[in-house]
């Protein structure tokens, strides 16, 4: 049975290879030469390397979550093994070779089972391999091979400036994190569930459901019955729900939520008391920080009252959104879709469809009228 890596084995043989880098992020290049690794030795540590202010640190991803994810990203493999240096406290490169030779040798033999195993770094950069030639112990069991990067024409700097564009070298667990999150809300009756799953559709991506109407069918409970324990319930299954979509191998860089926490939070206000709210304040704010959204399309309430529900409350819910979102930080990444359509779209529906898109080209570059 495969162990998790909380609780995997160090790593047992005479032959043990080590990759080593930034990793930020890893892609399909690193996985080619890991698995060479793996099927050239016994077992395989892989090292993440890197301190603050990097330039994983940079774009959101430390050292602690590269390793986080890696370790996730090869949960299943036996003979591979994750771990990380933090650079913190040595001198920077170029002039901590010593102390990082010292730190990387360290965290290889803690990670193996046999003092005396031969080791084979592998490295996709020369200057690399000559300075650890040098540097490593002169006793014979350490070897230093260079990949070939020809093989692969992909580097971690081009997924950097530009994720989406090469998406398909991204490591699937790596991107989580590259992922564009587009959110629409708006009051009720505004037709958002239906703009969510057809935007999705258009570029192919993935979509998230509104939680809350399946749990409260469930529960057989209305608006006015929901009570504090049932909004913790529908802030968690609404972000569970958001983050399946961001995990899903269907996740082609795009991914669209229909409503979220601050959506919950404007029904919260609307319905319970000050103190209940005053209760859901810190899981409400924490959640919505999670979230960490790049765009957000809002419906205005005109929309709902056109479908026949009533103008004034659908004007406080949306002034309660726009309050929450400002309070969130979000209001940079907020905009209205206000299209009004001519004689043959009424309702403005398919105007604000098509400013929606030519929004998402906008805001996040990607054009979904040419798709």
């Amino acid at each position: 049975m495969v162990k998790n890596n909380l609780v995997k084995d160090n790593l047992e043989g005479a032959n043990i290879g080590v990759f080593f880098g930034t990793l930020a992020p890893m892609h399909i290049g690193h996985q080619a030469e890991i698995y060479k690794a793996a099927a050239l030795n016994d077992g395989v540590v892989v090292i993440t390397s890197g301190y603050t202010g990097d330039r994983g640190d940079q774009i959101g991803l430390p050292v602690e979550k590269r390793f986080r994810y890696l370790r996730e990203a090869f949960n299943d493999e036996d003979n591979i093994k994750v771990d990380y240096i933090n650079e913190d406290d040595i001198p920077q490169m170029p002039n901590g070779w010593q102390e990082w030779t010292a730190r990387l040798t360290a965290t290889i033999q803690r990670n193996i089972v046999n003092p005396d195993a031969k080791i084979t770094l592998y490295t996709g950069e020369a200057e690399y391999k000559d300075m650890l030639e040098k540097l490593l112990p002169q006793d014979g069991r350490f070897a230093v091979s260079l990949m070939d990067r020809t093989i692969l024409k992909v580097s971690a700097t081009a997924v950097r400036k530009q994720p989406l564009a090469n998406w398909d070298y991204i490591n699937r667990v790596f991107r989580r994190h590259f992922a564009k999150k587009i959110l629409v809300i708006g009051a009720p009756k505004t037709g958002k569930s239906t703009l969510t799953r057809r935007l999705a559709r258009t570029s192919n991506s993935p979509f998230s459901l509104e939680f809350s109407k399946t749990y409260q069918e469930q529960s057989n409970v209305s608006d006015q019955e929901l009570l504090i324990k049932d909004y913790l319930r529908i802030i968690q299954g609404q972000y569970d729900a958001n983050s399946a979509e961001i995990n899903s191998p269907a996740n082609n860089g795009l991914t669209f939520f229909d409503t979220d926490a601050m959506v919950t939070m404007a029904e919260a206000r609307a319905w319970l008391s000050a103190d209940e709210n005053d209760s859901l304040k810190a899981i409400f704010e924490n959640t919505i920080h999670e979230e960490q959204l790049d765009l957000i399309l809002v419906i205005p309430p005109t929309v709902a009252a056109v479908n026949g529900a009533d103008l004034a409350a659908s004007q406080t819910f949306d002034r309660h959104l726009w309050q929450i979102i400002e309070e969130s930080g979000f209001l940079d990444k907020a905009v209205s879709l206000d299209a009004v359509g001519g004689a043959d779209d009424p309702t403005g529906y398919y105007a604000r469809y098509l400013q929606a898109l030519h929004i998402i080209e906008d805001r996040i570059g990607v054009n979904l009228t040419k798709v």
